[in-house]
């Protein structure tokens, strides 16, 4: 298999271009992160390299350029963008962060010329625009019913064992994640409170009646952690976590305990994860956790 990734646990999943993109905006000018352990940095490379082959871009990801140069980065999620319609919270947070640089930064991007204000000028108005137009969009064809359709369509796969290679939590996470970057995180988001409240509620009663049948018991019934936590042992079981890791990597284990002990297998598990745990507590803390971002 040429691509591992994309192709073995990445298969099926919507939400690794949009969150690619958005990684490549959000890591420039920003300090090199230390504390990424090897085997974090070794994945993120391999993702690279996978994401460049498969959009016939891998003259982009040529001898490690893109963790050095800054501008480069961002002329590749531009492109990246054009592309794959990365949907509107990916182009949100780009243009979050491109005006975050802007309005902080007054001096070159690493590896960029004096020309760097104007690339963000252009860049912001580009995907600002892109934003509105998409959530006008959303908003025609009604938020809601969209929401419904990308719920039914998640939970239809996690039903059909999509999500198989990984914990029993790892796959409400992985269910999540693409809930969220997609429709329904966009009616969470777009729609008035009420309705969002009501969505995240459906959500919560879902993903406990898929835990529990995932584990034969009842939504009530505590389990050990670890039952939730074992991932399956199935070919490419180091792509499975790592790929997981890299989905969760937004997670704090202060203010994340469940998602962070899910998603962070190579991690110590957080103080704040309970030791006995029924599906009911853990889809109603991992969606608070995924939506409250």
């Amino acid at each position: 298999m040429k691509n591992r990734l994309l192709e073995g646990p990445g298969r099926t999943l919507e939400c690794i271009h949009p969150k690619f993109i958005v990684d490549l905006v959000q890591g420039v000018d920003a300090p090199r992160q230390s504390t990424v352990v090897p085997q974090q940095q070794l994945f993120r490379e391999r993702l690279t390299q996978e994401v460049m082959a498969q959009t016939q871009l891998r003259p982009w990801a040529m001898s490690g350029v893109l963790n050095e140069n800054d501008t480069l980065r961002l002329g590749l999620a531009e492109k990246l963008a054009s592309m794959l319609d990365p949907g509107h919270l990916a182009l949100t947070r780009i243009t979050q962060r491109l005006t975050a640089l802007q309005m902080s930064e007054r001096r070159p991007v690493n590896g960029a010329t004096g020309n760097s204000q104007q690339q963000y000028e252009e860049m912001i108005e580009h995907f600002s625009q892109r934003a509105g137009w998409k959530e006008k969009a959303l908003t025609q064809r009604g938020l809601t019913v969209q929401a419904g359709h990308h719920s039914e369509q998640i939970f239809t796969r996690w039903r059909a064992g999509n999500y198989g290679g990984w914990s029993m939590a790892g796959r409400c996470y992985v269910a999540l994640e693409e809930l969220r970057w997609g429709a329904f995180g966009d009616a969470c988001r777009l729609a008035s409170s009420e309705v969002a409240s009501m969505l995240k509620d459906n959500l919560r009663t879902m993903a406990a009646d898929f835990l529990a049948q995932g584990i034969n018991a009842s939504s009530g019934t505590r389990h050990f952690y670890h039952q939730w936590l074992t991932t399956p042992a199935t070919p490419g079981l180091m792509d499975y976590k790592d790929l997981l890791g890299w989905l969760g990597d937004w997670c704090d284990a202060e203010r994340h305990p469940i998602c962070w002990s899910v998603t962070q297998s190579w991690q110590t598990v957080a103080l704040g994860m309970p030791r006995l745990c029924s599906a009911t507590r853990l889809a109603t803390a991992m969606v608070d956790e995924v939506f409250g971002e």
